[in-house]
């Protein structure tokens, strides 16, 4: 029997959760739920529309909890509606897929951990870029040692200012963390999923309006001898390019993601070569991973909950470094 599906929240990432799930069997969306009248009869504004025909819609959260048939909570809320909404869920006995960040904060974050422990339900923090094909080829050629050790790492994640958000919910920097907390962190999750737990980290930040920092880049110190750095902008104009990239060097070569996606091996000797990953994006592969762990009663092994909190952990420690403007210590 398929898991069914209600999904919380019609913008951007809700429509893109929305459509994933068509491409994937034992799954199926049995119940939407959005407080945007527009977007309940499937029109998702800049982002296109979807149909709703075959499903139930509604307008409040409560609702879609107390629905019976709907097994599985996918939250594409805003970041502070991630906590709340994800221990009603728990209380109303079902299982969790919630958008990243995991919460506006540590604290929210653990609060979650708590509660599914308490209702022993499974809690899936949709942290897409550790599914990406090209950074899962990335982790597993570095893992394997095949062309040495790494020596350093450069990750870039750069965005036009995102002005289409509901109410503009991600410029509120109470709402959203701006850039640090909601673009910034994948890339940060992802050096935690690559390298562990930081010993320290020295960042440098900007900010264009009170209590958020809109461009941020970050020395992730470790006791080992590479040297990793992430950058994360999202202040350019609405009209420029988003774009993600990384360029490892190691001790044989240097491996690169370039804007296309496409990843390249360059060797010290020799012509470059074309590295093959796997068709699809990460979006897909959380989704199928997650609908999978459920089916076999698990949580997952790629980004268990405590992963995504220390994650958390580690961008409030960014964003505390770059307030004192010195290295601070990596909690968790």
């Amino acid at each position: 029997m398929a898991i069914q599906v209600g999904i919380v929240g019609l913008g951007m990432m809700g429509k893109c959760h929305f459509d994933t799930y068509q491409k994937l069997k034992g799954v199926k969306v049995v119940a939407v739920c959005d407080v945007d009248e527009r977007k309940r009869r499937g029109d998702i504004g800049p982002f296109g529309t979807i149909d709703l025909s075959r499903v139930k819609v509604y307008s409040n959260v409560e609702d879609l909890l107390n629905d019976p048939h709907v097994d599985v909570v996918d939250i594409t809320l805003p970041t502070p509606a991630h906590a709340p909404t994800t221990i009603k869920a728990f209380e109303a006995g079902k299982h969790v897929i919630c958008e990243k960040p995991m919460a506006r904060n540590s604290t929210e974050a653990k609060a979650m951990l708590e509660s599914a422990k308490k209702y022993k339900k499974h809690l899936y923090i949709a942290h897409c870029i550790r599914f990406w094909p090209s950074y899962v080829k990335a982790k597993e050629i570095i893992q394997s040692g095949k062309f040495g050790k790494v020596l350093t790492a450069k990750f870039n994640r750069v965005s036009g200012l995102p002005s289409w958000s509901w109410k503009n919910w991600l410029q509120s920097a109470s709402q959203s963390g701006r850039c640090a907390l909601d673009l910034h962190i994948h890339d940060a999750d992802f050096v935690r999923f690559l390298f562990g737990k930081p010993k320290a980290v020295q960042s440098l930040g900007v900010s264009l309006a009170p209590g958020g920092i809109d461009h941020i880049i970050t020395n992730y110190i470790y006791l080992e001898k590479y040297w990793v750095v992430a950058e994360g902008a999202w202040e350019y104009s609405p009209t420029y390019p988003f774009s993600m990239t990384f360029t490892i060097a190691l001790e044989q070569g240097t491996l690169e993601m370039t804007k296309d996606l496409a990843l390249t091996f360059y060797p010290n000797r020799g012509r470059p070569k074309q590295i093959k990953v796997l068709k699809g994006d990460g979006y897909e592969g959380e989704l199928r991973h997650f609908i999978e762990c459920i089916q076999k009663n698990r949580e997952s092994d790629i980004i268990p909950p405590e992963e995504a909190y220390k994650t958390i952990l580690l961008i409030e420690s960014e964003i505390e470094s770059v307030k004192q403007q010195k290295p601070v210590t990596v909690k968790g």
